[in-house]
């Protein structure tokens, strides 16, 4: 089997609240990173599809030199590398400036991942990959797209400030996809309006899934991710823990980018049950945070044991809850959502909040969502 990942390898230049800087690779590399550990010792591997600059190909190549890691699709072309500039001035709050953005990924470079039994579309930016080229891969294959929204309500400015904005063209993307996954400041911002409570976000879900994705899944920091998913004829969602306490938090940076990984991977080797793929997910976004470096996941067996002893009671309660049809857990939306009533709409007037590289698992996002 092969994942796909398509996306920018960033060069994170990161100034810490000290004013220490430290510079390191991310975005991609650490999807990649966290996807080679889960398929370790096995014959399954990770495409990478991306563009780099000259200068940035050998040290990421020697980054990602592992034997589940297929680097023949990342491209060393000048002025390639996505570089970002990260100022933290605590542990939850920080701003993100662009200083270069990747080329756009040719659609050479998107059909090397037609041979792919999932895709997983990690943009930075709305020009990073193109719409034509995920219609291509909608129609031409049979493999499961996840996206992360991230980079598509993801404005860049003049000076390279990083703000949110409306999604184009976002009824056609989401006709495209299997999977979405965003955290709750870039759901209001689809939305057009502020969500508030689990259940409106669950609707604000449901609707999603109306426009064509069969998985919606936002994540919320620190706190419980919300999951929507399609079964038969039915839109049903629930409310899944974090892991916590596995240790003192080191870096947030790459949380969420390793916890779409973690949920690919159970997704299409845990027969595709939404909930198994956000438990995995949460644990691999919680345990990025313990450590620095880009690639210094523990190994499978570790990672299987952290699930063990954070979720048991919770796996229980679901058993319970499928078999008593309680629903103290797993709920059913009745009616859906119309997704027309949701998505954003240009005259409108809203303002762009703070932008935060990306969607990290440990970390509230602090920008608020569109004013209403």
């Amino acid at each position: 089997m092969k994942f796909g990942i398509a996306g920018p390898v960033s060069k994170d230049h990161i100034v810490l609240p000290s004013g220490e800087r430290l510079e390191k690779y991310g975005a991609v590399a650490y999807t990649a990173g966290a996807m080679a550990r889960l398929l370790e010792g096995g014959r399954d591997e990770v495409l990478c599809v991306s563009h780099v600059s000259p200068g940035d190909f050998p040290g990421v190549a020697a980054l990602l030199n592992h034997p589940n890691v297929d680097l023949s699709g990342v491209t060393a072309v000048e002025n390639g590398t996505a570089e970002i500039e990260l100022t933290h001035f605590d542990e939850a709050n920080r701003v993100s400036r662009q200083i270069n953005v990747m080329p756009p990924l040719s659609a050479a470079q998107m059909d090397l991942l037609s041979a792919c039994a999932a895709v997983l579309l990690m943009p930075l930016n709305e020009s990073d990959i193109s719409l034509a080229d995920a219609r291509k891969l909608r129609r031409s294959t049979e493999t499961v797209i996840f996206l992360d929204a991230h980079g598509l309500v993801t404005g860049v400015d003049a000076a390279g400030g990083r703000f949110k904005k409306t999604w184009t063209g976002a009824e056609e993307w989401l006709a495209c996809l299997d999977i979405l996954k965003m955290n709750e400041v870039e759901a209001c911002w689809v939305a057009g309006r502020p969500l508030n409570g689990y259940e409106e976000f669950a609707r604000f879900a449901a609707g999603v899934i109306e426009a064509g994705p069969q998985t919606c899944w936002i994540t919320f920091g620190d706190r419980s991710s919300l999951l929507a998913w399609r079964r038969e004829d039915h839109v049903q969602w629930a409310s899944v823990p974090v892991v916590t306490g596995i240790g003192p938090v080191m870096d947030t940076t790459g949380c969420g980018d390793a916890s779409s990984a973690g949920f690919v991977h159970a997704y299409l080797k845990g027969y595709r049950s939404p909930v198994r793929s956000v438990i995995l997910g949460n644990t691999m976004g919680s345990l990025k945070a313990t450590f620095e470096e880009t690639d210094a996941f523990p190994s499978r067996p570790e990672i299987t044991g952290v699930i063990v002893d954070h979720y048991r009671e919770y796996l229980h309660n679901l058993l319970d809850d499928f078999l008593d049809r309680s629903r103290l857990i797993v709920h059913e939306i009745k009616g859906g959502q119309n997704l027309e009533s949701l998505m954003y709409r240009p005259d409108e007037g809203f303002r762009p909040g703070s932008d935060h590289a990306r969607d990290r698992g440990g970390q509230s996002p602090s920008s608020p969502g569109p004013p209403g």
